[in-house]
């Protein structure tokens, strides 16, 4: 006798909003769909709440008690159904999409008369976004994100008059977005900037502001808007970004661009999926490299061995310390170790007509300490932080795009610039400060691999300091380790070089 499974199990999802969808089951079968969009954050367990046992660790994107979901989610409840057999009732409204053919962005960008040339992979990129009305596009750092987003609120405002808001996370992007907008064609009177300080209120059709300058504001703000697009949207997994986001009920289009987004928790991109969409990804830096659209790339890596008394007395202070005061204890003693600021200084020097940019973690720490060790007559050497206002960051990227001569060099934070800012003319970029973050490093690579002016090959220093002494390790050495990973894994090529710091 043949035995076949029956489907007894019903799921029912309702709208609720652009935002959130409501999940009606019985309990038992919300208890699954609880336990399945759940997951432990990385680091949960230095977390003083859960050291405290007041928290479990997991992150639930939906409990029992209040079935509310992302609505981005709606393709990981459908596999959940499917894996367990489980009847799924989903509301027509969630399923619609929009009608356009296959080279939708090729027709839109003629359209409006844009004054690049569209490849392959962003129409792809471009009609995928416009049929499913949300997405999350993947597309690595140097692909033409800004363009595509161009495009994309081109269509929404011409076709239904839908204003726009575009969420970046600097003034600097505030205004190189725009820039990048109206330089592809755009009036400039569409175009209203917020930053702090600007008035919240204006009717323009591009509206382009740092979260920081909407943190605040009520939702009744957010409503004037269909349309919303997170450019480098892995950052908008902190509460404030994602509080936004949620404002967001009335605007049904929802678009986010990332060149990266972390491998290592689950936490982090199904976040990223419930408030843009599926990820889609048609192009990688691989691909970009091998059809020279960017810049040919490779990886210097330099192991600053340092002598052994150095090393034996280094551990010794360590063991002095507390656990959770070591790492600090080594960045600082690196950024204060003077024959290692020397070496990063003679490396810049060494890198004669050549634009080069150096990035640093520690502001006062670092970041003060090279400024003056890096200057020489004959260079041009800017300095770029937190304090340094937009206007100037976007002056100084003029002038180095702009200016015949190279021989700049731009010492920058890490929170600066190596997300989103786009500079064409970089032949190097020097890690001062390393890190283990996936994120930062392959956006901090992303600056060096944009085309123009001559400058087609670009070149990653990375810097690491081996503290070793028997069988400890230290923590920047470990960090190195997972670089290499990185770089391995997205196939750079690289080579290692151990330098004696003596």
């Amino acid at each position: 006798m043949e035995v076949t499974n029956q489907v007894t199990d019903t799921i029912r999802v309702e709208k609720i909003n652009e935002v959130y969808m409501k999940i009606i089951s019985d309990a038992s079968t919300l208890q699954e769909i609880t336990d399945f969009f759940a997951f432990r954050p990385a680091g949960y367990q230095f977390s003083p709440k859960f050291k405290a046992r007041i928290w479990d660790g997991y992150v639930r994107l939906i409990t029992p008690f209040k079935p509310l979901l992302y609505v981005g989610l709606l393709e990981h409840l459908k596999k959940f159904c499917e894996t367990r057999e489980y009847n799924l009732i989903i509301d027509e409204e969630l399923q619609e999409e929009s009608n356009v053919p296959d080279d939708y962005g090729y027709e839109l960008s003629k359209e409006v008369g844009s004054k690049l040339d569209l490849y392959d992979y962003q129409n792809d990129y471009i009609v995928n976004a416009i049929r499913k009305k949300r997405s999350l596009s993947l597309s690595p750092t140097s692909s033409g994100k800004s363009f595509m987003q161009y495009l994309i609120a081109q269509h929404y405002y011409r076709a239904f008059k839908h204003r726009v808001l575009v969420i970046v996370p600097t003034i600097s992007l505030v205004h190189q977005m725009a820039g990048d907008f109206v330089e592809y064609g755009c009036d400039p009177k569409l175009i209203y900037k917020i930053q702090g300080g600007v008035d919240k209120n204006t009717n323009a059709s591009f509206v382009i502001s740092t979260w920081q300058s909407l943190q605040k504001l009520d939702k009744d703000w957010f409503d004037q808007f269909r349309v919303v697009m997170g450019d480098e949207a892995h950052l908008f997994t902190g509460k404030a970004l994602s509080s936004i986001m949620e404002k967001c009920t009335d605007a049904p289009y929802r678009f986010g661009f990332t060149g990266t987004i972390s491998s290592d928790s689950k936490t982090h991109q199904l976040i990223l999926q419930g408030l843009f969409g599926e990820v889609k990804r048609f192009v990688s830096t691989k691909d970009l490299i091998d059809s020279g659209k960017v810049a040919t790339f490779k990886v210097k890596a330099l192991v600053l061995t340092h002598p052994k008394e150095i090393k034996t007395a280094f551990k010794k202070q360590l063991k002095t310390l507390e656990s959770s005061r070591r790492y600090a204890a080594e960045r600082e003693f690196l950024v204060n170790n003077n024959k290692r600021n020397l070496f990063i200084r003679n490396l810049v020097w060494s890198l004669e007509g050549q634009n080069n940019l150096i990035l640093f973690e520690l502001v006062e720490k670092h970041g003060k300490i090279l400024e003056p060790l890096l200057r020489k007559e004959g260079r041009h050497l800017h300095f770029i932080y937190g304090n340094t206002p937009g206007e100037e960051r976007e002056r100084i990227r003029h002038l180095v795009e702009n200016d015949p001569v190279k021989n700049h060099d731009i010492l920058a934070s890490y929170g600066v610039f190596s997300t989103g800012v786009s500079l064409k003319r970089l032949d190097n970029l020097i890690l001062a400060s390393g890190s283990k973050s996936e994120i930062r490093i392959l956006q901090s690579i992303g600056r060096t691999l944009r085309k123009g002016n001559g400058s087609d090959d670009a070149t990653l220093y990375d810097i690491a300091d081996d503290l070793s002494s028997g069988s400890y390790s230290n923590y920047t050495l470990d960090h190195f380790k997972k670089r290499i990973e990185i770089y391995s894994s997205e196939q750079f090529p690289f080579k290692i070089f151990n330098v004696n710091l003596t």
